[in-house]
Parts: C-alpha cells; structure tokens; sequence
C-alpha cells in the first residue's frame, strides 16, 4: 500500500528547528567532546560478561533500542506489552538507584494512540536531553514516505503531540530507520534500504550545510555489506562509529563493531568488540548513558528473561577497541 505524503517543506524547517533544540542540549550534556576538558573516572571493575538489566525492564518478550534523557534517570526503549497487528511499542521507566543497583520503575507504554499505535509498529526511540523530543521508527504510519519511516513527536505542558514525519533527506520510499544526530547538529547517521546501497540495510550520513541537510550519502564498502548493517552511534570524541551487522565472521546472527574515521574523514573497516559484548545469538543496537559510563545493548544471549533483553557493561572495558 502507497501512503500518501502529507509532509511539506514546513514540517522539514520545523524538523530542523528540533533537531537544533535537541542538539543545543546535549552540547551542554556532553560538554567533555573534543574542545573541551574530560572528567577523570576511576577504572571500572573488570568485566567478564554483561549485566542483565533485570526482570522488571526485561520480560519473556522484546525489549530493546534503549535512549536516556540527559540526567540518566529516565530510560526510553522498544518493548512489546500487549498483543495487536503491531505488538511494539515504545515504553518509558525511570532509575530510583544507583545504574548498577537496577532499580527502574516499571515500564509504561508512551502515549498509547499518539505514539505507540496498535496498527503500527514503532521502535528505535530517542528521546532528547531535556526530554521533550522523541525520534523514533514507525511503520505504516499514515502519511509517511514508505513503509518505515523515522517520525518525532514534542511534549507540551507534559502532553505527546501528534507525531511529525522527519521529511528528507532522512526517509524515503523504501525503509528508514535508526537516527541519530551529532552533538554540533550538522552530521547525522541513519538506516535506509534506499537504492544505492551495497545489501538490504546500509548506513547512510548527510551533513548539514548552510542550515540545510545534503542528499543521503552512502557509508561505503567498508561499513556497509551485503548483510543487513544498522543502528549506527558515535563515539564520545566522535572519531568512531559503532554498528550493529549481521555480516559473517561474528560471534552469531548479529554483532556490534566499530569503525574509526581517519583525517580525511574515510571510515575504515568494522572491527569486532569482542566476546564481553557479542555471543553466538543477537546482540545490537548499542547506546550511552550520558556520562559514557555504560553501554547498553540489547541482546538474545542465555541468561535472560526471554526474546531480546537489555544489557550493559562498563564503557572503559571496550573503549580501546578502534
């Protein structure tokens, strides 16, 4: 079925205009990026495995594609809570601890027929610092470009509003999914199974030039594979990129690796993170807690509590690894 594009070159300026408020607050989250100085963390214990986010996040079905809001007590992620022809959703729950203790509120369903709809299928949130903008994937949500799409919605006086759709360069008619956005606002990484790619999903870039976003580039040969390759985020000095691919030569069905730009801004081949991350089953979709301490991902490894669950380990364990 062809939806009809109902979005216009003033949903595209408004995008903008978000993705700049969205940035203007993680410069101030992230204010240890290259210019300016890093706070010292003790060394982390040593690791040998990931941790389970624990039973009251992670249940017998998905939970995954995990996003914080700038004081890391609030955590947005894909889950699947009820039954329906879309099945996922997307699902807020809020720290009260320590990030080791595992002690999140239990999980709620965001916006329920704003949102999180049961005739679509919305994953891949990303919720801004200041938690007021929300990214995510939608499929087959009316008035889009294609089948997926990647959407956002604003919360006003504590309300979700009706989703917009992030208009090009970002969709297309094929599937779009997976943002995300550099801290200085003007260089952006998504998924797309638009023509010009080397398999079915590639990861592709556009900067922002002159306040306008260029046409979708392609990542090249050395980060895109005949395999499905998605779910790209920077580094913290933003030199590397890690990836999630289903190429062969892995620990399983998917992994996640890393590949390092060099000066001319070339990105050089992926490399594996290792056994402390990927295991013989899924393991994807990597995200930071905002001070880089953890990296969460979600994996179907054994030892968890079902289909895809949630997983961290300590940043510094895997950092090296360019």
């Amino acid at each position: 079925m062809k939806w009809t594009n109902h979005v216009t070159r003033k949903h595209v300026g408004a995008f903008s205009a978000v993705v700049l408020g969205f940035l203007v607050g993680c410069v101030s989250l992230e204010a240890a990026l290259p210019a300016a100085p890093v706070t010292v963390q003790a060394p982390s214990p040593q690791q040998t495995a990931p941790v389970n986010l624990g039973p009251v996040i992670n249940t017998k079905l998905r939970e995954a594609e995990a996003s914080f809001t700038a004081d890391g007590t609030t955590m947005y992620f894909n889950c699947q809570m009820r039954p329906g022809p879309g099945g996922n959703d997307i699902c807020v729950s809020h720290l009260t601890g320590a990030f080791e203790e595992g002690r999140w509120t239990t999980p709620e369903i965001v916006a329920p027929g704003v949102i999180s709809l049961a005739e679509t299928f919305d994953a891949e949130p990303s919720i801004s610092p200041d938690g007021k903008t929300l990214f995510f994937m939608s499929g087959k949500r009316p008035g889009g470009y294609g089948g997926m799409d990647i959407w956002y919605s604003e919360n006003v006086d504590g309300v979700w509003q009706t989703p917009k759709n992030a208009g090009p360069p970002f969709n297309s008619p094929y599937e779009d999914h997976c943002l995300f956005v550099s801290v200085d606002g003007n260089e952006a990484f998504w998924t797309s199974t638009r023509p010009g790619g080397y398999g079915g999903n590639d990861i592709w870039t556009s900067r922002k030039v002159n306040g306008v976003w260029q046409p979708a580039s392609n990542l090249g040969p050395n980060v895109n594979s005949p395999q499905s390759d998605h779910h790209s985020i920077l580094s913290p000095d933003g030199k590397s990129l890690y990836v999630t691919s289903g190429r062969p030569g892995g620990f399983g069905g998917e992994d996640i690796y890393v590949t390092t730009r060099d000066a001319a801004g070339v990105w050089g081949p992926l490399v594996n993170l290792g056994p402390l991350v990927n295991s013989a089953k899924d393991d994807r979709c990597p995200s930071f807690t905002p001070d880089f301490r953890f990296f969460v991902f979600d994996s179907e490894r054994p030892g968890g509590n079902g289909s895809k669950d949630l997983w961290w380990i300590y940043y510094d364990q895997i950092q090296h690894i360019r």
